[in-house]
């Protein structure tokens, strides 16, 4: 028989706040991060990937502590009052629902550092950097892999979880296992955190892309306090009274990846902003159409660009004043001609003097200038 609890108590009301506000964002972080790479014209790439996994990932996580508010009695109540009013049922509910959550928690912040260090890769091709980066996604994925495993394994049998009547059964410390793993959690957040830092005040790269990674080590910052705030409470956690003492440890570990998947995902949503001063015009999206013939380009939208193809093979430049004439023309090496070095006399009676092609056998440009002096008469 399913138990469906009022909401009646502030725990209650807090743990279905965060898990619904956040899963929201968590969803529309990523939809808007993904619309600013079809926005510019970019295909998704591997961080892209991973995101999308952590942020299904982090919304099962708050679904389940939905359901254990709903159902399981998370918050409601101490575990006496609620045995005594409803049974034994939501307690085993809330021990069977306390496992998916655990595993849905490290792999929703596995992938979000393994797309963190992904981007890190294509946009540092440095030797150590890319090593500290493989380095870390290996000690990541051993995390994971250990993280689920305790999980599975800290009671044996695996039922005596939820099933504390089992013959023979017996069951690790949980406590110290969640705290250990939110400890390697915390020192991995500060290497994704730190690793690229160096880079950004000795590499000579585009001013926003220095903002971007400003932003994300800012806001990393943010996932490492929420971090080790959850490893404090997960210290004081009574698995004795699991439906009174979770609401806060509870609320941590569903708010850290939904919170990570956000703050990884923001400083990608750039091109949604729409050109500035501090967008190269390399990121502006190509135009198919070509100019006029005239070789003067057709004013365009703010994120489209197009070639200027110059049909005319002489442009004249004259400055104000009817006794001087300036000429630039390309020239084609099959058209050559030979450098006339005039005299001052030749000059002064109005000759001219050709600058041939710089190059030998390419294309070049021809400057031709000439005055005309006005001699006095004596």
């Amino acid at each position: 028989m399913v138990v469906t609890f009022p909401i009646e108590t502030p725990a209650q009301r807090q743990v279905l706040g965060v898990a619904i506000s956040f899963s929201i964002l968590a969803v529309v972080a990523v939809c808007l991060r993904l619309l600013a790479h079809h926005l510019a014209d970019k295909r998704w790439i591997t961080s892209d990937y991973f995101i999308i996994a952590a942020v299904i990932f982090a919304v099962g996580l708050q679904s389940i502590s939905i359901t254990g508010v709903i159902q399981a009695g998370i918050g409601y109540d101490h575990v006496t009052t609620i045995a005594a009013k409803y049974g034994l049922g939501p307690i085993t509910k809330l021990l069977q629902l306390i496992v998916p959550l655990q595993f849905l928690w490290v792999l929703s912040l596995s992938c979000t550092k393994i797309s963190i260090l992904s981007l890190y890769l294509s946009l540092f091709p440095v030797t150590w950097v890319v090593r500290i980066c493989w380095t870390t996604m290996s000690v990541i994925v051993a995390w994971t892999i250990g993280t689920i495993l305790a999980g599975c394994l800290i009671c044996r049998p695996f039922a005596y979880n939820w099933d504390q009547t089992i013959p023979g059964g017996s069951c690790g410390n949980q406590v110290t296992s969640f705290t250990v793993t939110g400890v390697i959690n915390l020192l991995t957040d500060v290497v994704v955190l730190v690793t690229p830092m160096p880079l950004l005040y000795s590499l000579q790269m585009a001013t926003y892309k220095k903002v971007t990674f400003i932003t994300i080590f800012g806001l990393g910052a943010v996932t490492c306090i929420i971090s080790i705030l959850r490893i404090s409470i997960l210290s004081t956690m009574d698995f004795a009274d699991i439906t009174y003492s979770i609401p806060h440890a509870n609320i941590f570990s569903g708010l850290e990846p939904c919170l990570a998947v956000i703050l990884a995902s923001v400083p990608m949503m750039r091109p949604l902003l729409g050109r500035s001063k501090y967008t190269p015009e390399v990121t502006a999206r190509p135009s198919n159409k070509s100019s006029p013939p005239s070789g003067r380009s057709r004013s365009t939208g703010d994120d489209e660009f197009q070639p200027l193809k110059d049909d005319s093979s002489e442009l004249c430049l004259r400055p104000v004043g009817p006794k001087h004439k300036v000429g630039v023309a390309v020239q084609n090496p099959t058209e050559t001609r030979e450098i006339r070095r005039g005299s001052e006399d030749s000059l002064e009676a109005g000759e001219s003097r050709d600058m041939d092609q710089t190059q030998k056998g390419g294309w070049g440009i021809s400057v031709k200038q000439e005055w005309a002096v006005l001699h006095r008469q004596k």
